[in-house]
């Protein structure tokens, strides 16, 4: 009796997918595109590792278990640009550092990310939180609840390291890996979470750096009028201090950084009405800081504000025909670079109280120093707005009607 051919067919079908599904399987273990596995790591074949574009909170999770980091860097696109891990100011702990943050998150993911940290027996002895005052923000009508952005639950965890190991998007990302080997403008992520913003470097080739600032002014002010004047969100302000009291219970420095803004975009805040909501924002976080203290008396928290107007803030935008010019502290007013978060760090890792501080760079914040940092930030405005008033009457005309009418500086 013979074989029934479809059965052959069937079975040489099956042994070609079965195949094929390990040669996938294979390929991305090895190259591992996400940094996950770490069974082959080889300069110039998967060493540098391409920017993540999904299962970020995940990936960086996973990656920050493995490491056991002595600190951590929590925040959203600012802090993960901005802070790097291997900056000098962190010799001192004398262990590894993993930057946590998360492009277009808040404060429940950063909260999150600890608490997953804690459960896994994770304890870092230094916490950075970048501070967001945007977060901190009613929209103007009520809008349905977004979708948690949070790192993910234990329980996702089969289907995420699955899905990333055999799938189409990890097999062109694995791909992708061995392509960017060379290639000193392509999105990547160091192995402790910082993104360096290397693809920048082509946009402003291209385009210059006054086309990226005048973008970035645009969807910020978008972004700007849907929010209220009213009030800031009691929830998030109850979520900090609940995040704080997490943080204080492990007896972890918390260090909370007020992001330095680029002067365009506190020159928004005014344009936009949401000033006074910036200067409360501040003593609230301070009153928070102080309550948290109050039931945790051995907590060590600081606060400090390197937003304003000065000389770091205030770098000037080229204009239009300024091209080919450079930028030394900002990519855009939205993210500062590399060289500014790294002075940053140093004055977060080195802050003392101190009254010497007054009118420096980065200012402590606490209940005795909000006034002095208030009469702070008006000298600096002072000074950049006569340097650069261009800007500020650019910044008033994005509220008064469309960018494409604002002037342009020439």
């Amino acid at each position: 009796m013979t074989r029934s051919p479809f059965r052959f067919y069937l079975l040489t079908l099956l042994l070609l997918l079965v195949s094929g599904a390990i040669i996938v399987c294979v390929f991305v273990l090895i190259v591992d595109p996400y940094g996950v596995y770490e069974i082959v790591r080889r300069e110039h074949f998967n060493a540098v590792k391409p920017g993540l574009t999904r299962y970020q909170s995940q990936i960086k999770q996973e990656h920050a278990l493995r490491l056991r980091p002595q600190f951590i860097i929590l925040g959203n696109s600012r802090a993960e640009i901005g802070f790097d891990p291997r900056a000098s100011a962190f010799a001192p702990l004398g262990g590894a550092g993993y930057n946590l943050a998360i492009p277009g998150t808040g404060l429940a993911t950063s909260a999150s990310q600890f608490a997953q940290l804690l459960q896994a027996g994770v304890k870092p002895h230094t916490v950075i939180v970048g501070m967001e005052f945007i977060d901190f923000l009613n929209p103007v009508a009520a809008l349905p609840a977004p979708a948690a952005t949070a790192a993910a639950p234990a329980q996702g965890r089969a289907f995420w390291r699955f899905d990333t190991l055999f799938s189409l998007a990890s097999m062109r990302d694995a791909a992708h890996t061995l392509r960017i080997q060379h290639d000193g403008e392509a999105a990547t992520l160091s192995p402790d979470g910082f993104n360096p913003l290397l693809e920048y470097g082509a946009y402003v080739r291209h385009d210059g750096y006054h086309k990226l600032f005048r973008q970035r002014a645009q969807e910020s002010a978008a972004s700007f009028k849907r929010k209220s004047k009213s009030g800031l969100a009691t929830e998030d302000l109850l979520a900090l201090r609940t995040f704080l009291l997490a943080m204080a219970a492990t007896q972890a420095d918390i260090k909370l950084v007020v992001y330095p803004y680029h002067a365009q975009i506190l020159a928004m805040f005014e344009s936009a009405g949401l000033w006074p909501l910036f200067e409360a924002w501040k003593q609230q976080v301070v009153l928070e800081v102080d309550a948290v203290k109050k039931q945790n008396p051995s907590a060590s928290i600081s606060v400090t504000d390197f937003s304003g107007f000065g000389p770091y803030n205030c770098e000037a935008i080229p204009t239009q025909q300024q091209r080919h010019a450079s930028t030394r502290w900002y990519w855009e007013a939205g993210h500062f670079k590399k060289a500014l978060g790294d002075i940053v760090m140093q004055r977060v890792m080195t802050q003392k109280d101190s009254a010497s501080y007054a009118n420096q760079f980065g200012m402590p914040l606490t209940s005795a120093t909000l006034a002095a940092n208030r009469d702070r930030i008006a000298a600096e405005r002072s000074a950049c707005m006569a340097a650069q008033p261009e800007m500020f009457e650019f910044s008033e005309k994005l509220f008064e009607k469309s960018l494409e009418d604002a002037p342009v500086r020439r």
